[in-house]
């Protein structure tokens, strides 16, 4: 571990993040706002899918996708970011480890929904019921990404290794 901290902190990123420390201020509200745009929309596309929201069309619903996506480039892009600025804090972290392990698990079930949910969205929405495996997906995409959410921010305050 010690050799991939040391090359994050012998990176010209790190060095310019550290010389600037306003960056991670901005970083700070790029990922919030990242994180609203993501969670905010998969909010109201999961719920949609378990059964509620009704009177929304599953089509108007799906057009949420794309805030999806760049919810999660502005993370993706403010996330990799912080660990350059602080690669000694975050990497040995078990808060940002099992984080991550939780957005590895969130992107297998995103795949999962994009083979086998998504070519029968317009199928299902004509019937106005999703399967039970549809809904199954849903509830582990929300469970899953609050639980990024909630290991984030136990990131400062929990021990490391």
């Amino acid at each position: 571990m010690d050799i991939i901290i040391a090359w994050f902190e012998s990176s010209p990123t790190h060095t310019w993040m550290v010389d600037h420390n306003w960056i991670t201020v901005v970083l700070e509200i790029i990922h919030f706002f990242g994180l609203c745009l993501l969670l905010g929309a998969l909010l109201i596309i999961d719920l949609r899918m378990i059964g509620w929201f009704k009177s929304i069309s599953v089509k108007a619903i799906h057009s949420l996708l794309p805030v999806v996506f760049i919810g999660f480039g502005l993370n993706l892009m403010s996330g990799v970011l912080f660990v350059f600025y602080d690669p000694a804090r975050y990497l040995i972290n078990i808060s940002f480890q099992i984080k991550m392990v939780l957005v590895f698990l969130a992107a297998l079930n995103a795949l999962f929904y994009y083979w086998k949910i998504h070519p029968n969205i317009d199928r299902w929405s004509q019937d106005d019921s999703f399967p039970a495996f549809a809904k199954v997906v849903a509830a582990a995409s929300l469970l899953l990404w609050y639980g990024v959410l909630a290991c984030g921010r136990f990131i400062p305050y929990v021990g490391t290794g």
